[in-house]
């Protein structure tokens, strides 16, 4: 299921950021993240939900690192209806460098 929530990274010291990201939910703790941003890539995420529903990240599970040519042509979109297997050779495929659609 994909979902756009708000990560909240504590780094202490009163220093709290609140940051809304797309996710695709596999599992109650886990969830995949899609990010554009500077380091190009697909995160697994472990995360823990509070009360008042925000994911709260707890550690990166992995990374895959992908082509930003791939990553600019990719929508997370693309991924709901996919099966595991589906899901696996997509992401495969995109860190391989073949075509992302």
């Amino acid at each position: 299921m994909i979902k756009e929530v708000t990560y909240k990274y504590d780094f202490g010291e009163g220093d709290i950021v609140f940051e809304k990201k797309q996710v695709i939910e596999i599992s109650e703790d886990v969830v995949i993240r899609i990010s554009k941003e500077m380091e190009s890539g697909i995160m697994v995420d472990r995360v823990a939900r509070t009360r008042d529903g925000y994911y709260v990240y707890i550690e990166e599970v992995m990374m895959l690192h992908v082509d930003e040519k791939a990553m600019k042509e990719f929508h997370t979109a693309e991924l709901k209806d996919l099966s595991a297997v589906g899901l696996f050779t997509k992401l495969a495929n995109m860190t391989l460098g073949r075509d992302a659609s």
